[in-house]
């Protein structure tokens, strides 16, 4: 145990976002106390990524209970939730040492105070009360001991992690489920980052072929990625073969759009997974129950924890971070690179990154790394 006390009280300064207007922030400075009791430790948020990942934690705030897990006493205002490095500043539990850095969950604040509990050389579980009954995906966090935290590699992998979470638990979900019969496979939203993730961890595993399903200002960057096997815009739905049995994977969460896929596919519509929603920011119960009980919303840790009670957690991450690897390794290619790296500093900066994602206007191969003093 070691313990760095940095003053009876700290003012941290954190980054507010409005529950019901996702596009406003606001920036405050605030006491944490610094006092710790066993088992707990105060980290410092160093750098974090932002995607639009990020919007629908907030979108979803409510439905998913997103906002819960770092409260800030305002009603109208929540923490949106990050992945980012940050090192310990002060340590009270055995086996984290001041100085470390782990990767993991955090709000946009400066500082986080944890309850930590089951600490190994790999990492460490979140165990406040407010984290209780939430998923525990979120609440693990990773030991970076041994890996450079300013490599491109590992801003990739702070970008990109939370995303592929999703993208490999649905790809393995569909092979658990054969692909529910389909021969085409019709994602939306193609161009972001969990969708083509989703369609590279889905290739190799399937026969049918994997139709990206776009806008036509993104249709360009949709088709040089190596994702799909076909490219089409929204208006070109029509021409995509109806007779076919399909699979529809929705990243868009756009209502008019899924009505359109039901009576595009009618009856060869074998499954309408809901996965995503970059389009719309406003979670839709409703949406999930229709259709005949086709539509069925996607949520990558109760199939995670599903996974690591068959095979191990041991297990599943190695075969994620395999493919992890793989992937990173496909989009971050210095030749013809599908992500490239955006930095910004600060959080007012960070709250132009969250306009600019909120209003569709970041631009697919964008990656933003947010950096803090």
């Amino acid at each position: 145990m070691t313990f760095q006390n940095p003053s009876e009280a700290m003012t941290i300064q954190r980054l507010l976002t409005r529950k019901d207007q996702l596009h406003e922030s606001r920036l405050e400075d605030c006491h944490m106390e610094a006092e710790l009791s066993d088992g707990e430790i105060i980290i410092r948020l160093e750098r974090f990524g932002l995607t639009t990942n990020n919007i629908t934690y907030a979108a979803f705030g409510d439905a998913m209970e997103y906002w819960k897990f770092f409260p800030t006493g305002q009603d109208e205002w929540g923490h949106m939730p990050v992945w980012g490095i940050g090192r310990v500043i002060a340590s009270a539990a055995d086996g984290v040492q001041a100085g470390e850095r782990y990767f993991g969950y955090y709000p946009m604040a400066t500082h986080l105070k944890l309850t930590i509990d089951q600490v190994t050389p790999r990492g460490f579980v979140e165990v406040s009360e407010q984290r209780q009954g939430l998923p525990a995906a979120y609440n693990y966090y990773t030991n970076y001991a041994g890996t450079d935290a300013n490599s491109p590699e590992s801003d990739y992998r702070i970008l990109l992690r939370p995303l592929f979470l999703t993208s490999y638990m649905l790809s393995d979900y569909l092979i658990d489920n054969d692909f529910f019969g389909a021969r085409q496979i019709v994602i939306s939203s193609a161009s972001s980052k969990t969708a083509f993730g989703s369609a590279f961890c889905i290739h190799g595993n399937t026969d049918a072929r994997i139709i990206g399903l776009t806008s036509g200002r993104n249709r360009a960057f949709v088709e040089r990625l190596e994702c799909y096997q076909s490219v089409a815009t929204y208006d070109e739905l029509p021409s995509i073969d109806r007779d076919s049995p399909t699979l529809y994977i929705d990243f868009s969460g756009d209502s008019q759009l899924r009505e359109r896929i039901h009576q595009h596919f009618g009856n060869n519509l074998v499954h309408d997974c809901y996965a995503g929603s970059s389009s719309n920011l406003e979670f839709n119960y409703e949406s999930i129950d229709d259709n005949n009980g086709k539509t069925r919303f996607f949520f990558a840790a109760p199939h995670y924890r599903k996974r690591v009670k068959e095979l191990g957690g041991r297990a599943v991450l190695t075969a994620m971070d395999a493919r992890q690897a793989e992937f990173i390794q496909a989009l971050s290619n210095p030749d013809a690179p599908w992500v490239s790296l955006c930095f910004s500093e600060g959080f007012e900066e960070a709250a132009q990154v969250i306009e600019r994602l909120c209003q569709n206007k970041v631009g697919p191969d964008e990656g933003h790394i947010v950096l803090l003093p």
